[in-house]
């Protein structure tokens, strides 16, 4: 069964979010260098403490890293320095360097909050979760809403090791949304995150009840992913044989069907939106469907009918509303359909077709500044959806937005 053929499968440590981080290392080791030494400061070890601050301030990070080793060579109890090294370090991708330098650190002063958070980063990007995450948890909870809390909670999600309890890794999760609303990174962990446990779950469900409903449902819904509407729709059938009741199964069936090219698709799709009537009367997104196959053969009163019985169930059901306004265009009614097309937009003012349909009204109506109004506004709205699926395309494609017209 090809359930997991449209996720990928593969572990993602706290390393997918390197490129954002480099503000927290600078701040972090700038914070480090800060602090006061243990005991007295030689001048040789001050006059490399300065020159790694000016390496920082320079964006430097080779040099930094050769002033924290001139200091850990000339004091080997030197907390600055061995904190500062590993930080650096694991900001520079070397992980199993860093989590020496940082382990060394806390050997000198297990105190030392920056070195121990930093050490639980360096564990994560190793896959060292068991030793990670105690630490992690810890920081994530305390740290206030920033850079470093976000850092945590990454590799916390970054951590969640198939088998284990999702619980901690969901929590996690919502509460970075609700902290970083829109924050890519985390928009990304969290689609990993659920991708893996669908990926788990339905291995469940395929490995424990191969012959359930369920599973020819999910398989359905995997072939209609991947275009393959024939298989799709023998799988969606094999799930009715099994449960006849089965909600939205034949809505889904029917819509199959009109991707098909043959005479017979209005009346295959059309039985099955029936049947799915039957069995739940209060879909609306099936009596839309069936107006369009009504429009589509020209019994226009019968869609009317169908649009409205849609708008009653579900009065916010956009397509319903421009559907029934562009019947009473057919029908020769502009006043009408302007009210009705006025009372859409007022609701859904950013839907283009609504705009349209309100363009061809006001032709009608011989009101050509108007229509040439909805005209602009329709061609802004669908340029700006054009633009915004163009942008989530190379955003996936490219890892970059595209650039504004």
């Amino acid at each position: 069964m090809p359930y997991n053929s449209c996720a990928r499968r593969r572990s993602m440590p706290v390393k997918w979010a390197r490129r954002s981080i480099h503000t927290v290392i600078l701040v972090s080791l700038a914070l480090v260098l800060a602090r006061s030494s243990q005991g007295q400061t030689s001048d040789q070890i001050q006059s490399h403490v300065e020159r790694a601050e000016q390496a920082i301030r320079a964006n430097d990070l080779i040099s930094a890293e050769r002033e924290y080793r001139q200091i850990v060579t000339l004091d080997p109890q030197d907390i600055r320095g061995w904190t500062g090294l590993g930080i650096l370090l694991y900001g520079k991708g070397r992980a199993e360097e860093a989590e020496q330098a940082l382990n060394r650190a806390i050997q000198i002063d297990p105190g030392e909050s920056r070195a121990r958070l930093f050490l639980g980063l360096s564990e994560a990007d190793l896959r060292h979760c068991d030793q990670a995450m105690p630490i992690l948890d810890k920081y994530f909870g305390t740290e206030p809403v920033g850079r470093l809390q976000r850092l945590a909670g990454l590799a916390i999600v970054g951590c969640a090791i198939p088998g284990a309890d999702p619980l901690p890794a969901l929590q996690t999760i919502e509460r970075m949304k609700q902290a970083y609303p829109g924050d890519p990174d985390v928009l990304y962990a969290a689609a990993e995150l659920y991708t893996r446990l669908w990926n788990e779950s339905a291995g469940e469900l395929i490995t424990s009840h191969p012959e359930s409903y369920r599973v020819h449902e999910l398989a359905g819904e995997v072939y209609e992913a991947k275009n393959d509407y024939d298989q799709a729709i023998r799988e969606y059938l094999l799930a009715l044989e099994r449960n006849p009741r089965l909600p939205q199964m034949h809505y889904r069936i029917g819509q199959l069907y009109l991707h098909q090219d043959s005479e017979e698709v209005d009346e295959k799709a059309m039985n099955e939106f029936r049947q799915e009537k039957a069995i739940d009367p209060n879909s609306a997104v099936t009596d839309l469907a069936m107006a369009g196959i009504e429009v589509h053969r020209h019994n226009l009163e019968q869609a009317q009918s169908l649009y409205e019985e849609a708008l009653k169930v579900d009065p916010t059901l956009v397509e319903a509303g421009v559907g029934r306004a562009k019947i009473l265009l057919e029908q020769k009614k502009p006043d009408l359909a302007v009210q009705q097309l006025a009372a859409v937009i007022k609701s859904h003012p950013n839907d283009p077709q609504a705009h349209y349909a309100l363009m061809l009204a006001y032709r009608q109506q011989e009101k050509l500044p108007e229509a040439a109004a909805e005209m602009e506004a329709f061609s802004r709205l669908q340029a700006q959806q054009s633009a915004t699926f163009q942008n989530k395309l190379d955003a996936l494609l490219n890892g970059k937005s595209s650039p504004k017209q």
